[in-house]
Parts: C-alpha cells; structure tokens; sequence
C-alpha cells in the first residue's frame, strides 16, 4: 500500500490585507482522487467539528461520558443527537426567519425553560407539594 502526501497552503487576507498563511497536510492511500476533492473533503470536516462536535461539547455538556459501557455510551450519544436534530428542526423550521434574525438559540431554549416554569398545570415536580 503505497501512502501519499498532499500538502496546502492557503493564503487568507484580513482586513488590513496582512496575509496569513495555513498549512494543511493531508495523507490518503487513495491515488484515484483529486486534489480537489480533498480539500472539499478537509472544509466539509471543518464544517462538521465547529458545529457538530462543538455544540454537543459546550451547549450540551459532552465534553466528559459518565457511563463506561458501549452500549450506554451509544445509547446516550444517540438520545443527545437525536434531541439536537430535533432542536435544530424546531428552529429552521417553526421559528419564521430564523435565520434572518440572527437569533442566538441559547436565548431561544433559556426562553423556552422559563415559560415552561411559568405553567403550573403541566405536571412539573417542582411545583408539586409534599
């Protein structure tokens, strides 16, 4: 299995054009494909680590798995996941102009926590009397 080495440089330009340099080494067994595609593939991966993997560290509090099992840590994975998609779901396409408005969705679910407190009727423990 031969391995190659693909090396980018990329040159970005602030504000006050001073230019900054990225370098990006890439290491792959495939020769079949393109140079091209590779660099959508690293941008693609990006996309996904800053917001994938960071909401679920910072908004979700991932960063540290109680549980020691595979089967429990899949499972809880998949629950935070699926609670995720359904969150996003929620806002692109319940909350007009999403966005447009550039809403934070933190604000948005504090918002939603606070109105929940405010019905007594829903069977919150808290609101019930020993």
């Amino acid at each position: 299995m031969k391995v190659r080495f693909i090396r980018f440089v990329e040159e970005i330009y602030d504000v006050e054009d001073k230019k900054e340099s990225k370098e990006v080494w890439i290491v792959t067994t495939n020769k079949s494909i393109c140079a091209e595609t590779l660099w959508k593939i690293i941008h693609k991966r990006w996309d996904i680590e800053n917001n994938v993997f960071h909401q679920l560290k910072t908004e979700c509090h991932f960063d540290h798995c109680y549980l020691h099992s595979p089967t429990g840590i899949e499972a809880t994975v998949g629950f935070m996941i699926i609670a995720f998609n359904l969150t996003q779901l929620y806002f692109f396409r319940n909350i007009r102009g999403f966005r447009k408005k550039d809403f934070l969705q933190i604000d948005i679910i504090e918002d939603l926590k606070d109105e929940m407190l405010l019905i007594k009727d829903w069977g919150n423990p808290i609101f019930n009397s020993a």
